[in-house]
């Protein structure tokens, strides 16, 4: 009882109130006392009024009190003491309640100034935008990036960089290569990426770029620093033995600087020049055909897309290494299901591919009783598989990905653009072209679509 006076005041009263009506009923029905039973009615009415009264002001009290709660405002009017007195223990439970909102609040809070230093620091910019395009986030590397000071609705965006356009509606589409785009003259190459979440109810679009033109500068200069070491490495190890011959030759019709007589010119140094000559020819062709090589690794045509006898392809390709299959002694054979496999692709590209593969697994096989197998069948994903299989000397599985690297060989006259090219055609077909070893094979796989 003393832990809730509420509960008992509130008790004492309605026993009153029902103690009242009893003695209001007897007076009616009993007596002939009409001024004591007008008493008795005003009694219970007042006694029903002052119920109504304790229990609206401590509503009241308790209402104010929890406002008092959520809103940390001291100068709010209430009774604090009439609380505890009337609900003791209430206020110390309320005011844990409340230590521990103002502890989550706090956190909040902390949580929400540290994401906003983090989008304020980081290098990516990113802006935020709802349905109406009204930009609630716009942080510093964006303003950096974009050169835009300020930026309050998103459509003064679009009109700023239009190369952006398609981003900024939701549901744009994800770009499928980096954006370009020129601020204060300065060409700036964007790869971009955009999203959505759902907040209070509405959509908030997200979009994140960062400026990527100096990591393309620093791998296109790095490309052409590996080339420019290949090609001077090709170079210099035709043009050393070409610049040996020529002074050969020289020497040959000259005696220091002075021109030799026709009688001191022997047919023996006659022999020796045509010699040095044609040696100086067939390197000369050499370098022409490497600088040729690295010319078509960037003219692969376009693809004549027509219906392929998959069987009468792999049988071509056998007939042009036919001889060289014979004299080194290699097995051929081929698995094809069904025998009418057929390919909806560019019958010379595809042929070509077959070509450098074959020529690679005849030149791994450095050893009797080498094997070529093909085979080629299709798969429920609605795929044809082409498989070349030779029982050479093997790729390891740590540089399998790359031999299809321009220029990366194994070889010791190999100039690394054979597989790389194939790997291309089979992506302009948007295939895949891989390889693997299994059990004392190495495989080259070619995964087309059925078109």
């Amino acid at each position: 009882m003393t832990n809730n006076r509420y509960s008992l005041i509130a008790a004492i009263r309605i026993i009153l109130i029902c103690a009242n009506c009893f003695a209001l009923v007897w007076l009616i029905t009993q007596t002939n006392r009409p001024a004591t039973s007008l008493f008795v009615f005003l009694l219970l009415v007042l006694q029903v009024v002052l119920l109504v009264h304790f229990h609206n002001r401590i509503n009241r009290d308790l209402a104010n009190f929890l406002v008092f709660l959520q809103e940390n405002d001291t100068t709010l009017a209430f009774s604090r003491q009439r609380i505890e007195k009337n609900f003791k223990g209430i206020t110390f439970h309320l005011d844990q309640i409340n230590k521990k909102l103002q502890t989550a609040r706090i956190d909040r809070e902390r949580q929400f100034h540290y994401l906003q230093a983090v989008v304020r620091q980081v290098d990516t910019g990113i802006i935020a935008f709802d349905q109406d395009g009204k930009v609630e986030i716009f942080n510093r590397a964006a303003r950096e990036l974009l050169g835009i000071h300020a930026l309050n609705n998103i459509n003064t965006l679009v009109e700023l960089c239009p190369e952006l356009s398609g981003l900024l509606i939701p549901g744009g589409k994800q770009p499928s290569s980096p954006v370009r785009i020129r601020v204060s003259g300065n060409e700036r190459v964007l790869a971009v990426k955009s999203g959505s979440v759902v907040f209070n109810n509405s959509v908030v679009q997200l979009i994140s770029f960062q400026n990527i033109r100096p990591e393309l500068e620093a791998g296109e200069l790095e490309a052409w620093r590996k080339l420019i070491r290949i090609q001077r490495h090709e170079i210099i190890n035709s043009i050393t033995p070409i610049t040996t011959l020529t002074t050969a030759i020289k020497r040959c019709f000259t005696k220091g600087s002075i021109r030799k007589k026709m009688n001191e010119i022997s047919s023996e140094h006659i022999d020796d020049a045509l010699k040095s000559v044609e040696v100086i020819e067939d390197r000369s062709r050499g370098l022409i055909d490497f600088v040729e090589r690295f010319r078509n690794l960037t003219d692969i045509p376009v693809l004549k897309m027509e219906i392929i006898l998959l069987k009468k392809l792999i049988d071509q390709t056998e007939i042009l290494f036919s001889k060289q299959l014979q004299e080194l002694n290699i097995i051929w054979r081929t698995e094809i299901r069904p025998d009418n496999l057929k390919l909806v692709a560019d019958e010379k590209l595809i042929q070509q591919v077959l070509i450098n593969l074959v020529k690679n697994s005849v030149e791994a096989i450095n050893h009797r009783q080498g094997e070529v197998i093909i085979k080629a069948y299709n798969i429920p994903q609605n795929c044809s598989v082409i498989q070349v299989f030779d029982n050479g000397t093997g790729v390891d599985e740590q540089i399998a990905e790359s031999i299809f690297v321009p220029s990366y060989t194994t070889k010791e006259n190999g100039s690394g653009i054979g597989l790389s090219i194939s790997r291309q055609i089979i992506q302009m077909h948007h295939g895949t072209l891989s390889a693997k070893s299994s059990e004392g094979y190495t495989v080259f796989e070619i995964v087309l679509p059925v078109l």
